[in-house]
């Protein structure tokens, strides 16, 4: 039979108390983490910002027109990504600022503001993009920093 009663060199560095404690602690964070994780993705989403956009085909160019964007979008934050029919990035993800007719050679895209005095991106505001260097069927992806704000196909 065990003698129950402590020896000297025996002694616990922590008392049957404070080991409970402890473990009660640690399950409460556990839980309360869990919650936290699965609560982020159950939430509801934010709605979404959309930007609205016409495709017409005039001349050589395909005109991209935007008809509905949000306010505050400036033309440094907000991108255009092109793919061919096959899904091969033809234009990489390029801001609206940077495709002007200094740029045409490399991208064959053009970003046309109709009011210059205005610094955002406004309804009536457009993209001519090459018919020839992006023919029917190119996907074209408008993004900003986080998200895509429109996709369509050019046809």
């Amino acid at each position: 039979m065990q003698d129950p009663s402590p020896r000297a060199g025996d002694a616990s560095p922590i008392s049957p108390l404070l080991a409970n404690v402890l473990k009660v602690g640690v399950v409460v964070v556990l839980v309360v983490l869990l919650y936290l994780a699965v609560g982020r993705f159950s939430a509801n989403p934010t709605a979404s910002v959309r930007v609205d956009v016409t495709i017409a085909s005039t001349g050589s160019n395909w005109t991209v027109t935007f008809t509905g964007v949000p306010g505050g979008k400036l033309p440094s934050g907000m991108f255009v990504l092109l793919r061919d029919a096959s899904g091969t990035i033809t234009v990489p993800r390029t801001s609206l600022e940077n495709l002007t007719a200094g740029n045409w050679a490399a991208t064959f895209v053009l970003y046309e503001k109709t009011n210059p005095a205005a610094p955002d991106v406004q309804a009536n505001d457009r993209l001519l993009i090459d018919r020839s260097a992006h023919p029917s069927g190119t996907r074209i992806e408008i993004s900003d920093a986080r998200s895509i704000l429109a996709m369509d196909t050019l046809k």
